[in-house]
């Protein structure tokens, strides 16, 4: 298949001898165009109507003389800045596809050039595999999304059933579901939802163990953990992704704080690291030694829906890096938080490896 280069649709500004070109936020491309060369071709490629051989006799119609060999190379410097796409690329999936996920594929635009469509980024979601850990706001979150996204399969795995408490925040459930367990209610839902869509395997059961999530995460491409307990479960997944070779992502709600993060085995500083980064540093802090826990703060879920959605959306577009790698994940041993009642302030915190973590 010929490959007709098509300038994707973004703000083109032009100035005295100069040509602006304004992608993505905080990305802006400066052209030299004395002649006005360069606005006659960007105008052409909007078109995505001729493959580059055809380029030259575009131009000369329009009053330049160019060779093929300045027309490959003028392409593949605007495919560098990340400003062009192949036209008609979807055309290589099903129309019922490209009609479901339309604005999926639009998004994967930001993200495509003329070697990777962003009819691949859809595919390779539709391949993804997902051990979801938790089916409450997050998690029930999490997998309306994924479904959204048209992720092939998620193995959801909960053991509590639908209360009307539930409802406020999590939205796979309504009153006929009440006393349901979860994940049956979450999977009829998404069957619902998403005919011939997302695969959802409902799996009744408490996790508990490393040896537990290395068994339901076998084959799985990512695991997502919105569980938290028992208390040291993000230790737990860890070691399992470590055993697994995949990535995890995972979030939560401290008192006010919205924080989330994740975790690429071999690649980034993982959470054994964090562990004992922490460890260290109440060593090198004997003050804290002192210190005891007179009033432990009791575990409330203050998570409304929207604070649910916020935190289920955050995560799922780290799940979405890994799975389709559109560009690196942002939280990969980076802890990212938002303080919910303090104007919404963001913090990124990366942390770094530890030289004497087991796993690392």
């Amino acid at each position: 298949m010929r490959v007709m280069p098509q300038l994707k649709p973004i703000s083109v500004i032009q100035r005295p001898d100069e040509v602006i070109l304004l992608g993505r936020a905080l990305e802006a491309t400066y052209l030299d165009d004395a002649d006005g060369s360069v606005t006659a071709l960007l105008q052409v490629l909007a078109e995505g109507s001729r493959t580059v051989a055809e380029l030259p006799a575009a131009m000369h119609r329009r009053g330049f003389t160019v060779t093929e060999d300045e027309m490959a190379a003028a392409v593949a410097a605007l495919d560098d800045v990340g400003v062009l796409l192949g036209a008609g690329a979807d055309a290589g999936l099903d129309p019922a596809t490209r009609r479901r996920h339309e604005s999926n594929l639009r998004f994967y635009d930001l993200y495509a050039g003329l070697d990777r469509p962003s009819a691949q980024f859809q595919r390779a979601m539709a391949a993804a595999d997902v051990l979801l850990l938790g089916a409450g706001g997050m998690g029930s979150g999490v997998l309306q999304s994924l479904v959204g996204l048209g992720a092939g399969r998620v193995r959801l795995v909960d053991f509590d059933v639908v209360e009307e408490k539930n409802l406020a925040r999590q939205f796979a459930y309504d009153h006929d579901d009440l006393g349901r367990p979860k994940v049956d209610a979450a999977r009829d839902w998404a069957a619902r939802y998403s005919r011939d869509g997302t695969v959802v395997e409902a799996v009744h059961e408490r996790v508990t163990d490393v040896d537990a999530i290395v068994r339901l995460g076998r084959g799985a491409s990512l695991v997502v953990c919105a569980i938290d307990s028992p208390d040291d479960v993000h230790l737990r997944v860890n070691e399992a992704c470590f055993a697994l070779g995949i990535p995890f992502v995972t979030g939560g709600l401290l008192y006010s704080t919205l924080f989330y993060w994740s975790v690429e085995p071999g690649v980034s500083a993982c959470r054994m690291c964090l562990e004992l980064n922490r460890a260290e540093q109440g060593e090198r802090m004997p003050e804290l030694a002192g210190q005891s826990v007179v009033l432990p703060m009791g575990r409330v879920n203050r998570a409304t829906g929207p604070v649910a959605q916020l935190l289920a959306g955050f995560v799922t577009m780290e799940a979405g890096r890994y799975l389709t790698r559109t560009d690196p994940p942002v939280a990969a041993g980076v802890y990212h938080t938002i303080e919910l009642a303090d104007g919404m302030r963001a913090t990124r915190d990366p942390w770094p490896r530890n030289p004497r973590c087991p796993l690392c």
